[in-house]
């Protein structure tokens, strides 16, 4: 009886020191994932935030006629796309995309320095799409 009881101490002291089983540290391990998905999920919407700014910008350029507005704003696409926090995905689609984001933001800024509205509307136009297909892709992507 009393070696019983031995054991049973021990085993309680070593479940102790432990946490249990490893059944805890396992739920802290996923509590500690899950936040921090939802640190990443806030930082790429505020990061996506800043895009949406800059094409402000360039609609308020479009609508006033207002040529150093708008290549402000795409020169703004442009630092979004080059920077550390674009990058979410490592493959070849994703690569293309931002690419074509570039280019797109490189000819609006072309057409600003022309002065020329249509054109810079046209371009601004490629752009939206260019983001909306990028959208599309990256919903159907685990990231």
């Amino acid at each position: 009886m009393k070696a019983r009881i031995i054991v049973l101490l021990i085993a309680c002291l070593g479940l102790s020191l432990t946490g249990g089983l490893a059944v805890r540290p396992q739920i802290q391990d996923q509590q500690d994932v899950d936040q921090l998905e939802q640190i990443k999920q806030q930082a790429r919407k505020e990061f996506m935030r800043g895009k949406l700014d800059s094409n402000k910008q360039i609609v308020e350029g479009l609508s006033l006629k207002d040529f150093a507005m708008i290549r402000q704003g795409a020169e703004g696409v442009t630092a979004i796309v080059k920077g550390q926090h674009w990058f979410v995905l490592n493959t070849r689609e994703y690569k293309e995309y931002s690419q074509d984001m570039e280019q797109a933001a490189k000819r609006l800024v072309e057409a600003a320095d022309q002065k020329n509205l249509e054109a810079a509307a046209l371009r601004y136009f490629d752009l939206t799409l260019n983001c909306i297909d990028c959208h599309r892709y990256l919903e159907t992507q685990k990231w």
